[in-house]
């Protein structure tokens, strides 16, 4: 088509195809460009031991690929996989990649017994004291120890309420200013930064529930009438409500 004075593009719209294909036929040779590669030896053959080696410590296919790749091999994931699963079929390697978040492996043919502690649960014990199993709360200290942290914190200020103590108070706001957790760094910061008004809370009695209600009341008749009345019918709403 080209010899009969065809443009790329002409051809591109009669063929369907790209400009990249029709340069690659322009300037290739046809026959090798038409030959079936069918009986090419994969790549990840050439590190055959070593994959057997990693697939008997079942190491996932991911692992797996990032170990081989670093020896030199060059070639696609899904091709290293396909491989994989054909050698653990040929050889009838006990594979198991799947684990637990214990570290266990999980058996193919068994379905996994789940054991699982709520975040709501894990908050009341840390707020009201809930029991929970202490195996669990060893394996959760072990995995999060921020959790430990909290606890810490939670405790040093309620005694702070409890002994209504100022100078236990700047202790609390100074030890955990130097927190290397972020949110409890921020909370210190947050009581440094209103610090009067904390002390007036630590000091008296008093408290601002009854003013911090009846705004919450007025939000929701404001809510209920959609922004639609003035403030008179505002009023006899609030006024109807009490």
């Amino acid at each position: 088509m080209l010899a009969e004075g065809y443009a790329p593009v002409q051809i591109k719209e009669m063929l369907h195809t790209t400009y990249f294909r029709i340069r690659r036929y322009a300037t290739g040779d046809p026959f090798n460009l038409c030959r079936f590669q069918g009986n090419r030896e994969p790549e990840a053959n050439h590190y055959r031991d070593a994959i057997i080696s990693l697939l008997t410590q079942n190491m996932s296919l991911k692992q797996a690929l990032v170990q081989i790749t670093a020896i030199g091999y060059q070639g696609k994931r899904t091709a290293f996989e396909v491989y994989c699963r054909n050698l653990v079929t040929e050889l009838g390697i006990s594979y198991r990649p799947r684990r637990n978040v214990a570290g266990a492996v999980i058996k193919h043919d068994t379905k996994p017994i789940q054991h699982c502690i709520s975040k709501t649960d894990l908050l009341r014990h840390l707020w009201s004291g809930k029991e929970l199993d202490q195996g669990d709360l060893g394996f959760i200290y072990n995995k999060y120890p921020i959790v430990l942290d909290i606890q810490q914190c939670i405790c040093d200020f309620r005694r702070i309420f409890e002994e209504k103590s100022i100078p236990l108070l700047e202790q609390f706001i100074k030890q955990y200013a130097q927190s290397h957790s972020i949110p409890l760094k921020s909370f210190a910061s947050g009581l440094r930064a209103d610090l009067d008004a904390v002390k007036n809370s630590v000091i008296y009695n008093l408290s601002n529930g009854f003013v911090e209600g009846n705004n919450n009341k007025i939000k929701a008749i404001k809510r209920t009438m959609y922004g639609r009345a003035k403030i008179d019918l505002l009023r006899i709403k609030v006024l109807y409500a009490r």
